[in-house]
């Protein structure tokens, strides 16, 4: 089942390399980069450098997360804490566990996706993984296995620098990470009692309030913050009907430390007052160019659409489309059937949303080529048969002499 997800997936991830526009002007946010994905049409509506490498923080417990949930068949089975297993950890928020206690790895989960607790998180690396670096190398295992080749994780809680990834990458693990039940119920609660007693808390929510903001708003959320990442939040939103994943990396440290929740509601609000809709960028038999052919069939080739391209757009950003054909001006015989003729760049207000590659789909030098064959063929034939001419004239000359 998980490999036939992993394929799914790497569909999915190049599928919505395109498709993004950058949010305008007026929407004014700290963050360094961002990556707002419409869940339901699986397409990436917003962006700011979403393929610059960012220190992750706490947004590591996300794969944390989704490698438990990977290798561990019952989550229900309970783990002894040991000295080991919550050493290390002065200066990082913990969830408070201690020696000897007695945890489900769910308790676990909840403690390290909750509080943020590195404790939570290096017990389970270390009961999960053999080891702290046994535990690494199945994060990025995990990591290969969904294509996210520009992510590296370091240690299971996000106190490494070397925990990095980038906005779009990290878009696609929340994805993933979301169609596990047991996975998306933790990301979308707020309060939680373990095993142990310990009560965890997200202060999101919180932190939400506080700035007068509808803390109703986010169905779910991970942050993150060092000083050297900054602020950062994983977060999912309804908005109008439609599921909404947004990530927020390294927004400017504020005095309240809130700029990246506040960040957030920003980009959620300028989404309110849109209304998106799946729209035909490229419609299927559209002429795109005609093509000059020289000593084919044809004199020249027409280039149509074999496929609809659609985009989940604004009406405005719809009405914006522009095309930028950069296709060969002449198909000569040397060009074969499947031969890439060039690509098609859709853009909105002047950003690239798609490209449509062509190729040559008709044989159009079929007669010539034939030709060419059949004139060889005489060739050799008469070739052929002056030798066996020759050969047979020379052996009747001989049986006269």
């Amino acid at each position: 089942m998980k490999k036939i997800i992993v394929i799914f997936f790497l569909f999915f991830l190049t599928f919505i390399q395109v498709n993004a526009l950058t949010l305008p002007k007026e929407v004014d946010i700290t963050a360094d980069a961002i990556v707002l994905l419409n869940l339901d049409a699986d397409e990436i509506i917003y962006t700011k450098n979403p393929d610059k490498k960012e220190i992750l923080a706490s947004l590591t417990k996300i794969m944390t997360a989704y490698t438990v949930i990977e290798n561990v068949d019952n989550l229900n089975k309970k783990v002894t804490v040991t000295k080991e297993d919550i050493a290390n950890l002065y200066g990082f928020t913990c969830a408070g566990l201690e020696e000897g206690d007695k945890v489900t790895y769910l308790d676990l989960l909840y403690g390290t996706m909750l509080i943020s607790g590195a404790d939570a998180a290096q017990t389970l690396a270390i009961h999960v993984g053999g080891s702290i670096e046994g535990f690494n190398n199945l994060m990025n295992k995990e990591a290969q296995e969904l294509g996210l080749y520009n992510s590296h994780f370091a240690d299971s809680y996000g106190g490494d620098d070397n925990n990095i990834s980038t906005a779009r990458e990290m878009a696609y693990l929340l994805k993933i990470a979301l169609q596990n039940k047991t996975f998306k119920k933790i990301f979308s609660t707020n309060y939680y009692t373990m095993s142990n007693g310990l009560r965890v808390v997200n202060y999101t929510a919180s932190i939400a309030t506080f700035h007068g903001l509808d803390s109703a708003l986010l169905t779910g959320n991970k942050s993150g913050f060092t000083p050297e990442a900054g602020l950062l939040l994983a977060s999912t939103a309804t908005i109008n009907g439609t599921n909404y994943a947004l990530i927020v990396c390294k927004s400017t440290v504020n005095e309240y430390k809130s700029s990246h929740v506040l960040d957030t509601y920003k980009i959620y609000d300028y989404i309110k007052n849109l209304t998106f809709k799946e729209y035909p960028i490229l419609q299927k038999g559209e002429i795109i160019k005609r093509i000059e052919v020289e000593n084919g069939t044809i004199s020249e080739y027409i280039v149509t659409a074999d496929e609809t391209l659609t985009a989940t757009l604004t009406e405005k950003d719809y009405e914006n489309l522009e095309y930028q054909i950069n296709l060969t001006d002449k198909i000569t015989p040397e060009n074969q059937v499947g031969d890439n003729l060039g690509y098609v760049d859709i853009l909105v207000n002047g950003e690239l949303i798609d490209t449509y590659h062509v190729y040559l789909k008709d044989e159009i030098f079929k007669y010539q080529k034939e030709s060419k064959i059949a004139i060889i063929a005489i060739i050799l034939l008469i070739f052929v048969s002056l030798i066996l001419l020759c050969t047979n004239v020379l052996t009747f000359n001989k049986r006269k002499f």
